[in-house]
């Protein structure tokens, strides 16, 4: 009797908008537990690079900082994955260039990000907006805005860290408020290291950012929650070489 009484609730929630079938709030037990996994990744932040030799020029190396590449918290996700490039010709300024091209983010990451702009700009401390689109199974529209830091590290090394200080998802035209949404992205932080080598320039980025856990019964999440956040370091990098080349 159960398994049939449960049938018109399902077909019912079908008729739903994919949004309000499954919205959430962001639980600040799930923001804190982010948090606590950023400032002990910011503890360790040492400067080194990830893969000191061996880089074959123009190849990415992507690995999991931990061993699934996400760690579970409460009613949630932290995603960590490191990527490396070495890219051949290339110089440290005219990497910085890229990276420092905020208006221009719209066409370099053409497809992961559809308008970008600079909000401000202080120092070594610059403020941007960024519309993020990830499309896989579902398609996720989010306005973001970031804190990046350049910091120079001697030796013409740079490090860059970028953390996200606001993240809204869009339903249709409407921006949902921060932290009530389908919760595929609620964090997202960025740590570049920048250092000359003898073919190039050394470009690393290690990407840790905050989602929700998977869904009961809404296995379609899975794929976009599990492979996302590496695939979008990979197309970053990717994009990141072109700009450069």
């Amino acid at each position: 009797m159960r398994r049939f009484s449960i049938l018109p609730i399902l077909a019912f929630a079908a008729t739903l908008p994919l949004g309000a079938q499954f919205q959430i709030r962001l639980n600040p037990k799930t923001d804190q537990a982010f948090e606590d996994y950023r400032k002990a990744v910011e503890a360790k932040l040492d400067g080194h690079p990830r893969f000191p030799a061996g880089l074959k020029p123009g190849q990415i190396e992507i690995v999991p900082a931990t061993d699934k590449g996400f760690t579970d918290v409460k009613d949630g996700m932290v995603h960590d994955w490191i990527a490396a490039i070495v890219v051949p010709g290339a110089t440290v300024d005219k990497a910085i260039a890229v990276l420092q091209n905020y208006a221009d983010y719209k066409n370099i990451y053409h497809g992961d990000v559809s308008d970008s702009k600079l909000l401000s700009h202080d120092g070594d401390l610059w403020h941007i907006y960024l519309r993020m689109v990830k499309k896989k199974v579902f398609t996720v529209v989010l306005n973001g805005e970031f804190d990046v830091q350049y910091r120079p590290l001697g030796n013409n090394r740079w490090s860059v860290i970028s953390r996200s200080t606001r993240i809204a998802e869009l339903d249709g035209d409407r921006e949902l408020p921060p932290g009530t949404s389908r919760g595929f992205l609620w964090r997202i932080n960025a740590y570049w290291l920048i250092e000359p080598r003898p073919e190039g320039v050394y470009l690393e980025c290690r990407a840790v950012s905050l989602s929700r856990a998977i869904p009961f019964g809404l296995g379609l999440a899975e794929p976009y929650l599990t492979s996302v956040p590496r695939e979008s370091l990979q197309s970053t990098m990717e994009a990141t070489l072109r700009a450069l080349r």
